[in-house]
């Protein structure tokens, strides 16, 4: 039989209409095939405009290739036009639309009827000026209707091509000929262009004619918008407005987005949307004009989004399948159809049958014509149309379409592979047929999915190979293929089923080569989805090599991994998280029956957890072995698998598959696609575990038995489940405050929300109302309202009775709390307490606390203490915000003390703060009195001399009893005042004045010290008590000593002389004896030690010894040398001292400078030599 005789090809759908030349085809009109979505299209764009009620006059239309938009517009256009509309193609196109939308067709008749059409100005792309496009084309079709318009620029660019000819020699001969044929006056027509005369426009192209020897004269576009509003009023009398159509936009801009100015775009959708004039720009694209223009440049992309925001646009993609109301128009059957129907009824209603069972397609909502919806598709399968739509929207060209395929004569289409179908064999179009068509298109198509899937395709058939009968296995390969561009699993996947139906040849053989492809590893069935894939398969036989090594992995490994990679899920107990507002959660846990009890289980539990989903593996189930089970965490529910076998199977060869991925290097050295195939198999295996673990947890295996404790429970389902978790969490967390707080109600919080606790722990710590200063609405309010006030924990008048939250016994949400914290600050009153001890207890039933707010909780509670002190491993810290969160993030290291101080032991700090309350921050924040004290106490120590901190001459022993308690670091600062002072006294009244008489010792020594410095000094230079120092030596100096200041003595005395040279005998002798005291002993007085006064006083008495026993002369002694440097400018100097043999290092510094000199040799003068040897001098003489 010839199927070709069924069907009667369309030709005319063969070609995509184009409504630059097929506006007056009537044919088009005639021809075309309404569906649901084109009729709402006509309906939405034709009324809008007939009747003028369109709020947008600026549109864009959507829609892939394939799809009708350019007939579509065309059909649009020639009714707007009045285009044949009077002839037998608008009466075949109005029967068509009346099918759908009967109104609609009597609006477009009598729209017909009317003497006034729309100017239809379809837009040729010839210009890659968007202005010059509009204008050419408005102009194009106006003289195609007989409009004689000239537009203003015209006449301009005219008269100054007329004037540029005059000027020049030649071209001004040759306009006069050419005036002169055509009986032109030049004058007249200049004067014609000046006037804008649409007479002159001939006048002046035949002239241009000859000048350029038969070229026509283009101008510029002038301004746009001029032009339009030219041509508005030259028709206004004969039409009711102008429709701009711009087909191929997309195109368009592909080719010119870069230089189009945008603006000029904007411009023309507003004068359309806001003009006077009622005129209409339709603009056609394949996808959105963003998608064309994402790889510009940022700047021009960012453009043209915001231009296409300004127009309103629709999509032709259809809602309902118009495949199946399109097709029995293009492919309507023949009077042999009848016949072969009644031959083959039962192929084709399985093929139908299959049709309805795909869930593909969206049916109209209304049979149009007389055969079922798959019945006008024949001879293509159902699923073979329905891919047929999607494969030509995905890859699509115009010379490849859905209309060619099914209306051209061209190899691999429809008609060509019906030719092929010769025998009496029941045949159909199968999915593999229309991959042959639009192999090409898929080839080339740009987009790296669809290429990737062909790549595969092309991989899976060479590895197929040359092998005899392998026909059917590429046809399954081609299905598969087409499936996969598609790529919409949801209703189209390569399964079993699928793959044997679709395809156009026996079941049974088809089953078969499916079974040789997959074990030839070209495909792979995906256990976890029930579909096949392409397998890019490496050398190894890796399913092989998984079971051999599953066979080595333990059941503890598959219980670890279980844990590790499976338990990424929690359940919620929804009515308690709703009652408390919070989230609570049941952890899982994959454990076997024989480790329920052991303590590697309890440690493998978080710390603190709500409660505990076990999901126990249990291949023997009795319930007795469960009774016997003494020890098992609180708050669990089990979830026994009678049935744990296949679970452990499938984990076990995911453990295998992991550790092969772990060796992929090695196993890449010999095959790199090995990876791939892993991460497949990986990927499959993953999924399997997981819809293993999904049922086991919904409870829909009736091998799963839930238990808590000992007792079988009698849920069927997860949402039983999820109640009895409720149950749970009401009985043993009923004291849990209530906090109306997500952000904050949970253990770990975001770092803004930390920032708003801190700034609500700083209002907590500094103000007596917490709210002081606090902006309402801001977060930090909102913490310390959800956390304090609305749970009662705070009375602060905010929040009224009954807008407290309650437990659901009535008590108020945060008074078990509060209650629990007092009880344990009452013990920290007593000794230091560790905080893991309260903070256990708060994380634990019947509270649950979350960490989020505890601080907060804390800071409160200890608000009203002035004396708190934390202690991270015995070292106290400064009692803060940041620590006090430290310390509830890790509460094993820290301790709480409040020292509840006596009316004996507060008078006594209060006197040691007064009595050093100069060196205490007044500023500080801080919240820790002692510290600060001792800080105050440790500053006003250093600050004291070296001296008094060392001297054992100038103190008594009971300061130097304190310096030694001063001279350690303390951490302890309770310690420190209440039991290491008291060393000194343990009466804390005689204490006080101890101290305040050792801060007086300690800071007199320096007094002490200059008193004895002024002594020594007096006593070597023979002056009483009343006697002035400085006027004494003064005098001295001048009547005796100066003269002697050539003479160079030791350095001490050389340095006291230059000290008296430059003395100021104004100064004080407090001044005057530091200052000797320094530069005799190279320290100030202050760090002196004990014996320093000693050294002072023999040094002292030996420079003024020198200065006496020296006696000044005019000549030299024979032992005495002298020197003397004398310049025109400077200051002269001298220097005397006494002749003697050279030391050992002077000896050594002769011998390198003159072995210095002796090296230069005559590379320098003799008075360069001097030079240098004078100015060393003048340096060492300063």
């Amino acid at each position: 039989m010839n199927y070709l005789d069924l069907i009667s090809k369309k030709k005319q759908y063969k070609y995509s209409a184009n409504i630059c030349f097929d506006l007056k085809d009537e044919e088009k009109l005639a021809n075309f095939i309404p569906n649901v979505t084109t009729t709402e299209i006509i309906r939405e764009y034709l009324l809008g405009i007939i009747n003028g009620t369109a709020n947008n006059h600026s549109r864009i239309l959507y829609g892939s290739y394939g799809t009708g938009k350019s007939h579509l517009l065309t059909v649009l256009c020639a009714i707007l036009g009045l285009i044949n509309t009077s002839g037998n193609g608008f009466k075949e196109f109005a029967r068509s639309i009346e099918q759908y939308d009967k109104d609609l067709t009597n609006d477009l008749r009598t729209f017909v009827k009317e003497d006034k059409p729309f100017l239809v100005v379809p837009v040729f792309a010839d210009f890659d000026e968007f202005d010059k496009c509009i204008s050419y084309s408005l102009k194009k079709e106006l003289e195609r209707n007989n409009i004689k318009i000239c537009f203003k620029s015209y006449f301009d660019e005219a008269r100054k091509l007329l004037k540029k000819w005059e000027t020049g020699e030649e071209s001004a001969k040759r306009i006069e000929e050419e005036c002169g044929k055509n009986s032109i006056d030049l004058g007249e027509l200049y004067q014609g262009l000046e006037n804008y005369d649409s007479k002159s426009e001939k006048k002046f192209n035949d002239i241009f004619k000859g000048m350029t020897y038969g070229a026509t004269f283009v101008s510029g576009t002038g301004n746009l918008i001029d032009n339009i509003e030219l041509a508005n009023e030259t028709i206004k009398g004969t039409h009711k407005g102008i429709v701009f159509v711009f087909d191929e936009f997309g195109r368009y801009i592909e080719d010119f987005g870069e230089t189009i100015k945008v603006k000029v775009v904007q411009d023309l959708a507003e004068f359309c949307d806001h003009g006077k004039f009622n005129n209409y720009l339709i603009m056609v694209s394949h996808k959105q004009l963003s998608m064309y223009t994402d790889k510009m440049k940022k700047e021009s992309s960012e453009e043209w989004k915001k231009v296409e925001g300004r127009f309103l646009s629709t999509s032709i993609n259809s809602k309902y399948d118009q495949c199946l109301s399109l097709i029995p128009y293009i492919i309507p059957k023949t009077k042999k159809w009848d016949s072969f129907k009644e031959m083959h009824q039962q192929e084709l209603n399985e093929l139908y049958n299959q049709g309805w069972d795909f869930k593909g397609f969206l049916l109209p909502p209304k049979k149009i014509n007389k055969m079922g919806p798959f019945e006008g598709g024949y001879p293509l399968h159902p699923i073979t149309l329905y891919s047929l739509d999607r494969l030509s929207k995905k890859v699509a060209q115009n010379e490849r379409t859905f209309f060619t395929y099914l209306a051209s004569d061209e190899e691999h289409s429809l008609s060509d592979q019906l030719k092929n179908m010769q025998d009496d064999r029941f045949h159909f179009v199968g999915l593999d047929s229309i991959f042959d068509y639009f192999e090409a298109n898929i080839r080339a198509y740009k987009s790296e999915e669809i290429y990737a899937i062909y790549k595969k395709l092309q991989f899976a058939i060479n590895k197929l190979g040359v092998i005899d009968n392998n026909e059917i296995q590429v046809k399954i390969l081609k299905a598969m293929a087409v499936i996969y561009i598609i790529s919409d699993l949801s209703v189209l996947t390569a399964d079993k089923d699928t793959l044997i139906n679709v395809i156009d040849e026996d079941k049974e053989l088809l089953s078969i080569a499916l079974s040789k492809l997959e074990k030839m590893k070209i495909v792979r069935y995906m256990r976890q989805y029930g579909y096949f894939d392409f397998l890019d398969s490496s050398i190894y036989d890796l399913d092989s090599m998984i079971d051999e090594k599953s066979a080595s992995v333990t059941d503890d490994m598959a219980i670890s991994i279980l844990n590790e990679d499976f338990s990424g899920f929690v359940v919620y107990p929804y009515e308690y998280n709703s009652t408390f507002h919070m989230n609570r959660i049941f952890v899982p846990v994959f454990v076997q029956k024989q480790d329920l009890g052991k303590k590697t289980f309890f440690n493998s539990l978080p710390k603190f957890y709500d409660g505990v989903i076990a999901f126990v593996l249990d291949q023997q189930y009795d319930p007795n072995e469960y009774a016997k089970i003494i020890d098992i965490p609180e708050r669990m529910v089990m979830l026994i698998n009678g049935d744990s076998k296949l679970i452990k199977q499938e984990v076990k060869r995911y453990v295998a598959i992991l550790y092969f991925y772990s060796k992929r290097e090695e196993l890449k050295k010999d095959d790199p696609t090995v990876e791939k195939e892993l991460l497949m198999y990986l990927g499959e295996q993953e999924s399997v575990v997981n819809d293993l673990i999904r049922k086991w947890r919904s409870i829909s295996n009736n091998n799963v038995i839930p238990m808590v404790n000992d007792k079988v429970l009698n849920i069927n389902s997860e949402l039983e489940l999820v109640k009895k978790a409720s149950e749970i969490m009401f009985d043993n967390f009923s004291k849990t405050v209530i906090i109306n707080n997500d952000l904050i109600n949970k253990n770990v919080i975001s770092g803004a929300i930390k920032q708003a606790r801190y700034k609500a722990m700083n209002y907590v710590f500094n103000n007596e109302n917490i709210y002081d200063n606090c902006s309402v609405l801001s977060p930090e309010h909102t913490v310390l309202r959800s956390v304090l006030s609305k749970t009662g924990i705070s009375d602060d008048g905010t929040v009224v009775v009954q807008d407290i939250n309650k437990l659901p016994n009535g008590t108020i949400a945060g008074q078990p709390v509060m209650h629990a914290l007092n009880k344990y600050l009452k013990k920290c009153e007593k000794a230091q307490v560790n905080l893991e001890e309260i903070y256990s207890e708060l994380k634990q039933a019947p509270y649950g606390l979350r960490d989020g707010y505890l601080p907060v909780l804390f800071a409160y509670a200890l608000k009203n203490y002035q004396n708190v002190s934390l202690f991270f491993h015995g070292t106290e810290r400064d009692y803060s915000e940041d620590e006090l969160v430290k310390a509830i993030e890790s509460p094993e290291d820290y301790s709480l003390y409040i020292c509840d101080w006596n009316d004996g032991q507060t008078e006594y700090i209060e006197s040691l703060e007064k009595m050093f309350g100069q060196f205490i921050n007044q500023n500080n924040d801080s919240k820790n009195r002692l510290r600060d004290l001792l800080y105050a106490m440790n500053t006003h120590f250093a600050s004291v001399s070296k001296a008094a901190r060392t001297t054992d001459k100038y103190v008594s022993e009971i300061t130097k009893q304190y310096r030694s308690i001063m001279s350690i670091s303390y951490k302890n600062y309770n310690k420190f005042f209440f039991e290491n002072l008291l060393q000194i006294d343990d009466d804390l009244q005689n204490l006080i004045v101890q101290i305040s008489n050792i801060k007086f010792e300690l800071e007199s020594v320096v007094v002490k010290q200059y008193r004895n410095v002024e002594r020594s000094i007096r006593d070597v230079l023979a002056l009483n008590n009343t006697e002035s120092i400085v006027k004494y030596i003064s005098k001295k100096y001048e009547e005796d000593w100066q003269v002697k200041s050539y003479k160079a003595f030791d350095y001490n005395t050389n340095t006291y002389m230059e000290y008296m040279s430059s003395m100021n005998k104004t100064e004080t002798d407090q001044s005057f004896v530091k200052d000797v005291a320094k530069m005799v002993t190279g320290f100030e007085i202050d760090y002196w030690s004990d014996s320093k006064i000693d050294d002072f006083e023999d040094e002292f008495t030996k420079i003024i010894n020198q200065l006496e026993n020296y006696q000044a002369q005019d000549s030299l002694n024979q032992n005495e040398m002298k020197i003397i440097i004398e310049t025109g400018t400077d200051e002269t100097r001298i220097t005397q001292f006494d002749k003697a043999e050279l030391s050992t290092n002077s000896q050594m510094m002769f011998n390198k400078i003159k072995a210095t000199m002796d090296s230069f040799g005559q590379g320098i003068s003799y008075e360069e030599k001097m030079q240098v040897v004078a100015k060393l001098l003048g340096e060492i003489m300063q």
